[in-house]
């Protein structure tokens, strides 16, 4: 904290908040690129040679991160779920909505116009039926489900105000294995011979499996770890982390029916218990390490990542589109993965950074920077 007394009490309150919220910077840009490089080594998952040395490194890249979109929701919980002195949902509403409410429309404009470019032979019910999906183009249900979020917080804010924090980590706890729950039980039918259709939400309900991360986002927020139970949770991130690879790249060492059970209990996905879990240790753990009186939480450091961070709803809206132009710079056929390691590497490295000077482009324009 700064405590030197020259320093004006206004200018203090800032540096000290600015330090409190530093972790969550850090955070914002670790778990974008997360989302970037799902979608990107995704590619490369999909078409190169199973058990080759590129699938075997993108799939060990498409489950670390898999932990990125409930990370998301978490620090959303923790930025947003803190009531206001004057709470006022019409102002919050105002200022959150027209936040996020003009990118939705314009990235969702130009992502139906990139999915006509794509696949012309699209109906328009199709596309209606996508829209209502929240699957106008890959992730824009990630535009709904922060919206829905929104809409529900200003709900939430005489209920973290009226229980305590125990309290409220139950209730997150409840509210997050609900739908971890209601996915093992349907894939344990199917695992049984009777297959259950997987719960396939719209625009209305995407956020719906995720109000119990926002609320332990809120929850963990003031949760600082401090010496060996500080490392003892980065381990067990780590641990749980890195399970999720294993998972799919453990070859015939496991018989078959192992592997049903495995993956009946720990489906891959984000509602699974796993990942769920990882990003919950991670939180806690960056939480700690980052606290306000820390190195990382001060300048210069903290200043570059708060830079980064900010950008990084940008570079979700914009990598999609950068890889598809970078796709056909390179006279690729569409979006086409790497099919080495090289290969891989330099892809995803290059829409990682070409995505985040794309959002900075934009952010730097008149309005273009509305958009972000």
């Amino acid at each position: 904290m700064i405590s030197t007394s020259s320093t004006p009490m206004s200018t203090r309150s800032v540096v000290d908040v600015s330090r409190e919220l530093a972790y969550t910077s850090y955070l914002r840009v670790a778990a974008m690129v997360g989302v970037v490089l799902i979608h990107v080594a995704g590619l490369t998952y999909a078409a190169a040679p199973e058990n080759s040395a590129a699938w075997l490194v993108a799939a060990f890249l498409i489950t670390v991160t898999k932990w990125c979109v409930p990370m998301f929701v978490l620090v959303s919980g923790a930025l947003v779920l803190r009531p206001p002195q004057h709470p006022s949902p019409m102002a919050f509403y105002r200022r959150r909505l027209s936040r996020i409410g003009i990118p939705l429309l314009f990235w969702h404009g130009v992502y139906l116009v990139l999915s006509e470019v794509r696949a012309p032979s699209l109906t328009w019910q199709e596309h209606v039926t996508r829209f209502i999906g929240g699957n106008t183009y890959t992730a824009l249900y990630f535009f709904w489900l922060i919206l829905g979020l929104y809409l529900i917080a200003p709900f939430l804010w005489p209920v973290v105000q009226a229980y305590s924090r125990r309290v409220l980590l139950l209730a997150g706890a409840a509210l997050t294995a609900v739908p971890v729950m209601d996915l093992v039980l349907r894939k344990w039918a199917g695992a049984l011979g009777e297959p259950m259709p997987v719960f396939e939400p719209t625009i209305v309900t995407h956020f719906v499996p995720y109000v119990g991360f926002f609320l332990l986002g809120y929850a963990l927020k003031d949760v600082v770890l401090r010496g060996a139970r500080l490392h003892v949770t980065g381990l067990l991130a780590l641990l749980a982390i890195i399970q999720l690879p294993v998972q799919i790249t453990r070859g015939d060492a496991i018989t078959a029916a192992i592997r049903v059970d495995v993956e009946v209990l720990n489906p891959l996905s984000y509602q699974g218990p796993i990942v769920g879990l990882s990003a919950l240790l991670l939180f806690v753990y960056v939480r700690g390490l980052v606290h306000p009186g820390s190195r990382l939480a001060a300048p210069p450091l903290a200043r570059w990542c708060r830079a980064l961070g900010d950008l990084s709803f940008g570079v979700f809206a914009c990598h999609l589109l950068v890889l598809y132009v970078l796709s056909r710079l390179l006279g690729l056929p569409d979006q086409t993965g790497a099919t080495t390691v090289p290969g891989l590497l330099v892809q995803n490295g290059a829409v990682v950074v070409l995505a985040f000077v794309v959002s900075w482009l934009l952010s730097r324009t008149p309005l273009l920077r509305r958009t972000i």
